[in-house]
């Protein structure tokens, strides 16, 4: 009986050896195609960078040596003395290049970068190796040997290239995502609110990165609960499951359970926190005294991150003030000639932590237009906050409805990113009377300075409600990035020059 008793174990180890084996198998095989065409598109990448570089090398360097064969690419080697000075530049610059690229995927965060930031990234990776391969070869003084025009084109070409490159590489993933050929299988332990929202913004991805197969949940049944928690292992060995997500994070023993069961199975576990439609995506994590805990950073807009926001604040406001100083004096004098009053119009504001400034614009309403507002209360057509709008509001001047369409009253505010008081891209700078109604979650908007634009300048400017402005305010200072700068920057010019949403 015991040897039967023994057997039988025996046997259902090994079949369950054969389960986990054959739950990872077809997630083996995608990481195996995913990295044959990683692979493929770097060889096809770096291949390119050398062909160029050869071509610069025909049409620039060859020409001052008319006796070499230049269709013979052993005689390149032969009879060009400083052609071995070349190659040791083109090698050290893909050298570096290449390890900017392993270092970025080994340190960063993120899986994977959008399209903006790939074009930034590939930017700083071709500077940066550009410029070391330029100081190491002045170093061993080859330096003066080289053609500046073919090495400067040379680096603008690898830069064109690896952005098309980048472009080419995630529009072949997205195609086989769409096919199913790369999606990775989605579980979602809990389908209570934080699971749906979950599924809804993985079923959204436009990289159709995630196939979500369904829930596990021991209250709630429908078509897409697949099963208790308890039945995670059968999911697993059954559904192919390559991500396992984790919504129920205060159920901890259930958790513990969880944990232990995934561990044997090749897949990825991630767990959400709880609150965290409410609290920021960006972590920090610590241990003190031997004790780990994860700390909530309430935006990545600090440290050196600040300094670069603030010096590029001082360089382009300071730019524009000068290069538009003509069109001030136009708009100043076309201003004064429409309607009585002053030029410009200041208003008290409320900053970064509550701190109040003096906004400056373009005059665009009546003098008495503070003392009207009262009557007009009743036709905010802002819905859901103490912000107050009206498309057609009788207290705007001709020449207002004109500057405001285009954004126009609004360039004096450079005087205040340039004093500091705002930034060129944040949060819109509300009232005091508006702040003074803010709920403690409105407050987070003002973690950060005021800005010229945003996220809410260039996702519907007054067309959205209060509610919308709050959220991509809190977005932004969530999610900052300088991807997310350039992106704001790039969207607001077509969106001032269409001039839809301002009034």
């Amino acid at each position: 009986m015991e040897v039967n008793r023994i057997a039988h174990a025996k046997s259902m180890a090994q079949l369950r050896i054969k389960a986990v084996g054959n739950a990872s198998k077809q997630r083996i095989k995608i990481d195996k195609l995913r990295r044959l065409i990683q692979i493929s598109f770097l060889t096809g990448e770096y291949s390119l960078y050398i062909l160029t570089f050869y071509l610069l090398m025909y049409l620039k360097v060859l020409p001052d040596y008319p006796a070499v064969d230049t269709l013979n690419p052993i005689h390149w080697i032969r009879d060009v003395y400083v052609f071995d000075k070349y190659l040791l530049f083109l090698g050290m610059t893909l050298l570096i290049h290449g390890f900017i690229r392993a270092q970025a995927v080994l340190f960063s965060g993120k899986r994977e970068r959008g399209l903006t930031e790939e074009l930034l990234f590939s930017a700083k990776a071709t500077s940066y190796a550009f410029l070391m391969s330029i100081g190491i070869t002045f170093l061993l003084k080859t330096t003066f040997i080289y053609s500046r025009v073919t090495l400067v084109t040379f680096a603008i070409l690898m830069l064109v290239e690896a952005v098309i490159w980048r472009a080419a590489h995630k529009y072949t993933n997205q195609a086989m995502n769409a096919k199913g050929y790369l999606q990775d299988r989605v579980l979602i332990v809990g389908a209570g609110k934080v699971g749906n929202e979950l599924h809804k913004a993985l079923e959204q991805e436009r990289s159709h990165k995630f196939k979500v197969v369904g829930y596990l949940d021991d209250y709630k049944i429908g078509s897409e609960v697949i099963g208790k928690t308890t039945e995670l292992e059968a999911a697993l060995q059954n559904q192919h499951i390559d991500i396992v997500y984790i919504t129920i994070p205060s159920e901890r023993s259930v958790i513990e359970s969880i944990l232990h069961t995934i561990y044997k199975y090749n897949v990825d576990i991630r767990i959400i926190p709880e609150m965290f439609d409410r609290i920021s995506t960006v972590f920090a994590f610590h241990a003190d005294s031997s004790q780990p805990y994860m700390e909530v950073v309430k935006t990545p807009l600090r440290g050196m991150n600040i300094v670069l926001k603030r010096l590029f604040d001082i360089l382009i406001s300071a730019m524009l003030l000068i290069l538009l100083a003509p069109l001030f004096a136009v708009l100043g004098l076309w201003t004064k000639i429409d309607s009585k009053g002053p030029v410009f119009f200041k208003q008290v504001r409320v900053g970064k932590n509550g701190v109040p400034f003096s906004m400056i614009k373009f005059r665009s309403m009546r003098t008495d237009a503070e003392r009207l507002r009262e009557r007009l209360d009743t036709s905010n057509e802002v819905s859901g906050g103490p912000a107050f709008k009206l498309k057609d509001d009788p207290r705007v001047t001709r020449t207002g409805r004109w500057l405001r369409k285009y954004s126009l009253d609004e360039l004096p505010q450079l005087w205040n990113v340039l004093r500091g008081d705002m930034s060129l891209i944040g949060p819109r700078p509300p009232l005091p009377d508006e702040v003074a109604q803010y709920t403690n979650y409105h407050w987070r908007r003002m973690d950060v300075l005021p800005g010229m634009t945003g996220l809410w300048q260039v996702s519907g400017r007054s067309d959205l409600n209060f509610e919308e402005w709050i959220n991509l305010d809190i977005q932004y200072i969530e999610r900052w990035s300088i991807a997310l700068e350039m992106k704001i920057l790039l969207k607001t010019v077509p969106v001032v020059i269409r001039g839809t949403g301002a009034y």
